[in-house]
């Protein structure tokens, strides 16, 4: 499969300083009906070193071999995927797995043609082995596990056989397959919380190259804070300093919360919902939105909490919301009062 993998992309493109690069293919060798499918590049995405060495490692020598990537909801999973691929040119179609996704979903069926006749029109797993895409399955476990053992000589990179029409399809060398999950797979952790989700078959996971990906380091986080916060006029230090020290309370806030998510706290501070890294940046623009409103200029609690409702605790009780914003304004404190 490697045999494809012809362009060197420097380890700049992924926001690291080092020489260093790694293997992509030339954007003039992807066919042009498919470059709409690489994803969107996104400039400050911020890359953890280890999941970058496994993604890295995985694409250049998996051999046909799928990648099964787990962790919580809202730690990246999926915006990893996609950007890795934005930055090594490789097209990307995606599903979301749900209980009634069969295997026709996957490799297709017939339909009917505008004069009325019938055709065998591919799926996105055909689509993907016949043209040479990464094919991405979101929420792995919402789909039964017997679909998968079902198209398990896929996950191993066999040819795929189309019994409605006797045709048989080689993968593409360009062809991978990546899943993503909230569930671990083999064990039943946070599976309370995640509904209609379904154990997989340890012989399907067997097949798979596994990575845990949690919610971003604080430095990482971080950055990506400063990064993409807008630039704004501040009163009593300069711009830079207030972004750095906003970023850091914002990212101490989401930890605050997520220790009590997890029923990690000294104080046994509990928290029915989490702030992922997706919440956490919702809230940031609410919470700069809030506190640029002249309705609320001098009111930075008022503020906090309205911007919290919207990224997240609407959908709590009452008592649940409030131990949630309690939480987030013991780090947030009196930030907004130095934006002018």
């Amino acid at each position: 499969m490697t045999k494809v993998l012809n362009e060197f992309v420097s380890l700049k493109s992924f926001g690291f300083v080092q020489d260093g690069s790694l293997l992509g293919y030339r954007l003039e060798d992807i066919e042009p009906e498919l470059r709409c499918l690489i994803p969107r590049l996104d400039p400050s995405y911020v890359f953890e070193k280890d999941a970058l060495s496994i993604m890295s490692a995985w694409f250049e020598i998996a051999s046909g071999e799928p990648l099964f990537i787990s962790g919580p909801h809202g730690s990246g999973k999926t915006s990893f995927v996609n950007q890795y691929c934005a930055r090594v040119n490789a097209p990307v179609i995606s599903i979301t797995a749900r209980a009634r996704l069969d295997r026709t979903d996957l490799i297709g069926g017939y339909v009917i043609d505008k004069d009325k006749s019938m055709r065998f029109a591919d799926g996105p797993l055909t689509r993907a082995w016949r043209h040479g895409c990464v094919f991405l399955v979101n929420e792995m476990s919402a789909a039964p596990s017997d679909l998968w053992l079902s198209v398990n000589e896929l996950l191993e990179g066999s040819p795929l056989y189309i019994p409605e029409t006797g045709e048989v399809i080689h993968p593409h060398p360009r062809t991978r397959i990546v899943m993503t999950d909230n569930l671990r797979g083999l064990t039943e952790d946070y599976g309370s919380r995640y509904v209609g989700r379904f154990s997989q078959d340890p012989a399907v996971l067997d097949r798979f190259w596994k990575m845990r990906m949690d919610y971003m380091g604080e430095e990482a986080e971080v950055s990506l804070l400063e990064a993409t916060t807008p630039e704004l006029e501040v009163r009593g230090m300069s711009f830079e300093e207030w972004r750095k020290e906003f970023s850091v309370r914002l990212r101490r806030a989401a930890d605050r919360v997520r220790q009590a998510y997890c029923r990690q706290t000294e104080d046994g501070a509990v928290a029915e919902a989490t702030i992922s890294t997706r919440v956490l940046l919702r809230f940031r623009d609410l919470l700069l939105l809030s506190y640029r409103s002249p309705a609320m200029k001098n009111e930075p609690r008022a503020a906090l909490r309205r911007a919290m409702k919207i990224a997240l605790t609407d959908c709590l009780e009452e008592a649940g919301a409030l131990a949630v914003e309690k939480l987030v304004e013991l780090e947030i404190g009196d930030i907004g009062k130095h934006i002018a």
